[in-house]
Protein backbone atom coordinates (compact mmCIF):
# COMPACT_ATOMS: atom_id res chain seq x y z
CA UNK A 1 0.00 0.00 0.00
CA UNK A 2 1.32 3.50 -0.81
CA UNK A 3 2.84 5.56 1.97
CA UNK A 4 0.36 8.40 2.36
CA UNK A 5 -0.18 10.60 5.38
CA UNK A 6 -3.66 10.05 6.83
CA UNK A 7 -4.48 13.74 7.18
CA UNK A 8 -3.28 14.50 3.65
CA UNK A 9 -5.18 11.47 2.35
CA UNK A 10 -8.46 12.79 3.70
CA UNK A 11 -7.81 16.21 2.21
CA UNK A 12 -6.82 14.98 -1.25
CA UNK A 13 -9.31 15.53 -4.08
CA UNK A 14 -8.51 13.72 -7.32
CA UNK A 15 -10.30 14.60 -10.54
CA UNK A 16 -10.78 12.15 -13.39
CA UNK A 17 -12.91 11.70 -16.48
CA UNK A 18 -15.76 9.22 -16.68
CA UNK A 19 -14.47 7.80 -19.97
CA UNK A 20 -13.60 4.13 -20.30
CA UNK A 21 -9.94 4.95 -21.01
CA UNK A 22 -9.39 6.28 -17.48
CA UNK A 23 -10.92 3.36 -15.59
CA UNK A 24 -7.73 1.25 -15.36
CA UNK A 25 -6.00 4.24 -13.76
CA UNK A 26 -8.58 4.88 -11.03
CA UNK A 27 -10.60 1.66 -10.54
CA UNK A 28 -8.33 0.43 -7.73
CA UNK A 29 -8.08 3.63 -5.67
CA UNK A 30 -10.85 2.74 -3.18
CA UNK A 31 -9.64 -0.87 -3.12
CA UNK A 32 -6.19 0.32 -2.04
CA UNK A 33 -7.65 2.23 0.90
CA UNK A 34 -7.60 5.73 -0.56
CA UNK A 35 -10.30 7.62 1.31
CA UNK A 36 -9.86 11.03 -0.24
CA UNK A 37 -12.43 12.19 -2.76
CA UNK A 38 -12.50 11.20 -6.42
CA UNK A 39 -14.65 13.39 -8.65
CA UNK A 40 -15.51 13.06 -12.34
CA UNK A 41 -15.91 15.73 -14.98
CA UNK A 42 -15.26 16.48 -18.62
CA UNK A 43 -11.68 17.27 -19.61
CA UNK A 44 -12.61 20.96 -19.79
CA UNK A 45 -14.24 20.87 -16.35
CA UNK A 46 -11.24 19.15 -14.75
CA UNK A 47 -8.91 21.84 -16.05
CA UNK A 48 -11.18 24.56 -14.70
CA UNK A 49 -11.53 22.83 -11.32
CA UNK A 50 -7.77 22.52 -10.98
CA UNK A 51 -7.36 26.19 -11.85
CA UNK A 52 -9.98 27.09 -9.22
CA UNK A 53 -8.40 24.85 -6.57
CA UNK A 54 -11.49 22.62 -6.35
CA UNK A 55 -9.33 19.57 -7.04
CA UNK A 56 -5.73 18.93 -5.98
CA UNK A 57 -4.67 16.80 -8.92
CA UNK A 58 -6.50 15.76 -12.03
CA UNK A 59 -6.31 13.87 -15.29
CA UNK A 60 -5.98 17.14 -17.14
CA UNK A 61 -5.86 17.65 -20.93
CA UNK A 62 -2.24 18.15 -21.93
CA UNK A 63 -3.39 21.18 -23.93
CA UNK A 64 -4.60 22.88 -20.76
CA UNK A 65 -1.30 22.24 -18.99
CA UNK A 66 0.46 23.82 -21.96
CA UNK A 67 -1.87 26.82 -21.58
CA UNK A 68 -0.65 27.28 -18.01
CA UNK A 69 -3.00 25.28 -15.79
CA UNK A 70 -1.36 23.29 -12.99
CA UNK A 71 2.27 23.21 -11.95
CA UNK A 72 3.73 19.72 -12.27
CA UNK A 73 2.94 16.44 -14.04
CA UNK A 74 3.34 13.05 -12.38
CA UNK A 75 5.57 11.29 -14.89
CA UNK A 76 5.14 7.79 -16.22
CA UNK A 77 1.35 7.47 -16.43
CA UNK A 78 -1.51 9.12 -18.23
CA UNK A 79 -3.79 8.72 -21.26
CA UNK A 80 -1.90 8.29 -24.52
CA UNK A 81 -1.84 6.44 -27.82
CA UNK A 82 0.85 5.20 -30.17
CA UNK A 83 -1.03 5.17 -33.45
CA UNK A 84 -4.78 4.73 -33.84
CA UNK A 85 -6.59 5.66 -30.63
CA UNK A 86 -10.17 4.97 -31.80
CA UNK A 87 -11.73 7.26 -29.20
CA UNK A 88 -10.55 10.58 -30.68
CA UNK A 89 -11.73 10.91 -34.25
CA UNK A 90 -13.52 13.02 -36.82
CA UNK A 91 -16.67 11.34 -38.18
CA UNK A 92 -18.36 12.33 -41.41
CA UNK A 93 -20.40 11.12 -44.36
CA UNK A 94 -17.96 12.98 -46.62
CA UNK A 95 -14.29 12.33 -47.41
CA UNK A 96 -12.09 14.46 -45.17
CA UNK A 97 -10.99 16.57 -48.13
CA UNK A 98 -14.60 17.68 -48.70
CA UNK A 99 -15.18 18.76 -45.10
CA UNK A 100 -15.45 22.53 -44.67
CA UNK A 101 -16.59 22.85 -41.03
CA UNK A 102 -16.44 20.63 -37.98
CA UNK A 103 -18.59 20.40 -34.87
CA UNK A 104 -16.39 19.60 -31.87
CA UNK A 105 -17.17 18.22 -28.42
CA UNK A 106 -17.40 21.29 -26.17
CA UNK A 107 -15.89 19.31 -23.29
CA UNK A 108 -12.69 18.50 -25.20
CA UNK A 109 -9.44 20.45 -25.07
CA UNK A 110 -6.39 18.39 -26.19
CA UNK A 111 -8.30 16.74 -29.02
CA UNK A 112 -9.55 20.06 -30.39
CA UNK A 113 -6.04 21.52 -30.33
CA UNK A 114 -4.68 18.36 -31.96
CA UNK A 115 -7.34 18.61 -34.67
CA UNK A 116 -6.33 22.20 -35.38
CA UNK A 117 -2.64 21.29 -35.65
CA UNK A 118 -3.27 18.27 -37.89
CA UNK A 119 -5.71 20.15 -40.10
CA UNK A 120 -3.29 23.03 -40.57
CA UNK A 121 -0.48 20.60 -41.45
CA UNK A 122 -2.68 18.75 -43.94
CA UNK A 123 -4.62 21.58 -45.57
CA UNK A 124 -2.62 24.70 -44.72
CA UNK A 125 -5.51 26.40 -42.90
CA UNK A 126 -7.23 26.21 -39.52
CA UNK A 127 -10.64 24.51 -39.66
CA UNK A 128 -13.86 26.37 -38.77
CA UNK A 129 -15.02 24.79 -35.50
CA UNK A 130 -18.38 24.81 -33.72
CA UNK A 131 -18.34 23.60 -30.09
CA UNK A 132 -21.39 21.46 -29.33
CA UNK A 133 -22.63 18.81 -26.94
CA UNK A 134 -21.32 15.38 -28.01
CA UNK A 135 -24.45 14.28 -29.89
CA UNK A 136 -23.36 12.85 -33.24
CA UNK A 137 -26.71 13.28 -35.00
CA UNK A 138 -27.06 16.90 -33.90
CA UNK A 139 -23.44 17.66 -34.73
CA UNK A 140 -23.73 16.28 -38.25
CA UNK A 141 -26.92 18.24 -38.80
CA UNK A 142 -24.98 21.46 -38.16
CA UNK A 143 -21.60 20.68 -39.72
CA UNK A 144 -19.90 18.49 -42.33
CA UNK A 145 -18.10 16.47 -39.67
CA UNK A 146 -17.98 15.85 -35.93
CA UNK A 147 -15.04 15.49 -33.56
CA UNK A 148 -15.95 13.06 -30.79
CA UNK A 149 -13.88 11.81 -27.89
CA UNK A 150 -14.17 9.08 -25.29
CA UNK A 151 -17.11 6.69 -25.17
CA UNK A 152 -19.12 8.71 -27.71
CA UNK A 153 -16.34 8.20 -30.24
CA UNK A 154 -16.16 4.48 -29.46
CA UNK A 155 -19.88 4.12 -30.14
CA UNK A 156 -19.63 6.15 -33.34
CA UNK A 157 -16.76 3.92 -34.50
CA UNK A 158 -19.24 1.02 -34.66
CA UNK A 159 -21.27 2.85 -37.33
CA UNK A 160 -20.05 1.40 -40.62
CA UNK A 161 -21.74 4.16 -42.65
CA UNK A 162 -19.39 6.85 -41.28
CA UNK A 163 -15.98 7.82 -42.59
CA UNK A 164 -13.43 8.11 -39.78
CA UNK A 165 -10.27 10.19 -39.43
CA UNK A 166 -8.47 8.87 -36.35
CA UNK A 167 -6.39 11.68 -34.84
CA UNK A 168 -4.03 9.36 -32.98
CA UNK A 169 -3.16 7.62 -36.25
CA UNK A 170 -2.83 10.94 -38.07
CA UNK A 171 -0.40 12.30 -35.45
CA UNK A 172 1.71 9.13 -35.58
CA UNK A 173 1.81 9.31 -39.37
CA UNK A 174 2.87 12.97 -39.25
CA UNK A 175 5.48 12.77 -36.49
CA UNK A 176 6.34 9.14 -35.86
CA UNK A 177 5.60 9.75 -32.18
CA UNK A 178 2.92 8.72 -29.68
CA UNK A 179 0.45 11.34 -28.44
CA UNK A 180 -0.42 12.33 -24.88
CA UNK A 181 -4.06 13.32 -24.44
CA UNK A 182 -4.11 13.74 -20.65
CA UNK A 183 -1.76 13.49 -17.69
CA UNK A 184 -1.94 13.68 -13.90
CA UNK A 185 -1.39 17.39 -13.27
CA UNK A 186 -1.08 18.71 -9.71
CA UNK A 187 -1.48 22.15 -8.18
CA UNK A 188 2.03 21.95 -6.72
CA UNK A 189 4.95 19.58 -6.29
CA UNK A 190 4.02 18.53 -2.75
CA UNK A 191 0.59 17.36 -3.88
CA UNK A 192 2.14 15.56 -6.83
CA UNK A 193 4.49 13.67 -4.52
CA UNK A 194 1.68 12.79 -2.12
CA UNK A 195 -0.59 11.51 -4.88
CA UNK A 196 2.03 9.78 -7.03
CA UNK A 197 2.37 6.60 -4.97
CA UNK A 198 -1.40 6.11 -4.96
CA UNK A 199 -1.71 6.69 -8.69
CA UNK A 200 1.16 4.36 -9.57
CA UNK A 201 -0.22 1.66 -7.28
CA UNK A 202 -3.72 2.10 -8.73
CA UNK A 203 -2.44 1.67 -12.28
CA UNK A 204 -0.57 -1.51 -11.32
CA UNK A 205 -3.64 -2.92 -9.57
CA UNK A 206 -5.82 -1.97 -12.53
CA UNK A 207 -3.53 -3.91 -14.83
CA UNK A 208 -3.73 -6.97 -12.62
CA UNK A 209 -7.52 -6.85 -12.75
CA UNK A 210 -7.94 -5.75 -16.37
CA UNK A 211 -10.09 -8.76 -17.27
CA UNK A 212 -12.54 -7.85 -14.50
CA UNK A 213 -12.54 -4.21 -15.57
CA UNK A 214 -13.28 -5.20 -19.19
CA UNK A 215 -16.20 -7.38 -18.11
CA UNK A 216 -17.62 -4.75 -15.74
CA UNK A 217 -17.25 -1.80 -18.08
CA UNK A 218 -18.55 -3.49 -21.22
CA UNK A 219 -21.75 -4.33 -19.36
CA UNK A 220 -22.04 -0.97 -17.60
CA UNK A 221 -21.45 1.04 -20.77
CA UNK A 222 -23.33 -1.32 -23.08
CA UNK A 223 -20.29 -1.75 -25.31
CA UNK A 224 -19.16 -5.03 -26.93
CA UNK A 225 -16.66 -6.81 -24.71
CA UNK A 226 -14.29 -7.42 -27.64
CA UNK A 227 -14.28 -3.68 -28.41
CA UNK A 228 -13.51 -2.81 -24.78
CA UNK A 229 -10.76 -5.44 -24.67
CA UNK A 230 -9.09 -4.25 -27.89
CA UNK A 231 -9.44 -0.62 -26.91
CA UNK A 232 -7.81 -1.00 -23.50
CA UNK A 233 -5.06 -3.35 -24.64
CA UNK A 234 -4.27 -2.20 -28.21
CA UNK A 235 -5.26 1.46 -28.54
CA UNK A 236 -4.92 3.21 -25.20
CA UNK A 237 -1.54 3.52 -23.51
CA UNK A 238 -1.27 4.30 -19.81
CA UNK A 239 2.54 4.56 -19.68
CA UNK A 240 4.47 7.75 -20.47
CA UNK A 241 8.09 7.49 -21.64
CA UNK A 242 10.76 9.80 -23.04
CA UNK A 243 9.09 9.49 -26.46
CA UNK A 244 5.91 10.90 -24.92
CA UNK A 245 7.93 13.80 -23.50
CA UNK A 246 9.24 14.48 -27.00
CA UNK A 247 5.68 14.34 -28.36
CA UNK A 248 4.40 16.87 -25.83
CA UNK A 249 7.26 19.25 -26.63
CA UNK A 250 6.69 18.93 -30.38
CA UNK A 251 2.93 19.39 -29.99
CA UNK A 252 3.53 22.58 -28.01
CA UNK A 253 5.95 23.91 -30.62
CA UNK A 254 3.56 23.18 -33.48
CA UNK A 255 0.59 24.77 -31.72
CA UNK A 256 2.65 27.83 -30.78
CA UNK A 257 3.85 28.25 -34.37
CA UNK A 258 0.21 28.34 -35.48
CA UNK A 259 -0.70 30.94 -32.87
CA UNK A 260 -2.80 28.45 -30.91
CA UNK A 261 -0.69 28.69 -27.73
CA UNK A 262 0.68 31.91 -26.20
CA UNK A 263 4.10 30.33 -25.58
CA UNK A 264 5.93 27.02 -25.42
CA UNK A 265 5.65 26.09 -21.78
CA UNK A 266 8.52 24.05 -20.27
CA UNK A 267 7.04 20.86 -18.86
CA UNK A 268 7.79 19.93 -15.24
CA UNK A 269 7.80 16.13 -14.98
CA UNK A 270 7.93 14.64 -11.49
CA UNK A 271 9.20 11.08 -11.29
CA UNK A 272 7.09 9.06 -8.81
Amino acid sequence: MPNFDAEAKKAMVIGTVSFLNAVPLTWALPRLGFDGEVVCGTPAELAQWLKQGRIDIGLIPIAEYLRGIGEVIVDGLGIASDGAVRSVAVFSHKPIGEVHNIAVDSGSRSSVLLLQVLWAKRFGILPPLSPMAPDLEQMLSHADAALLIGDAALRASLNASLLVWDLGAAWKELTGLPFVFAAWVARDEQIARQAASWLVAARAEGRRHLSAIIAEESERRNLPADLVQRYLTEHIRHDLTERHHQAVDLFAQMAFALGLLPSVRPVRWLMP
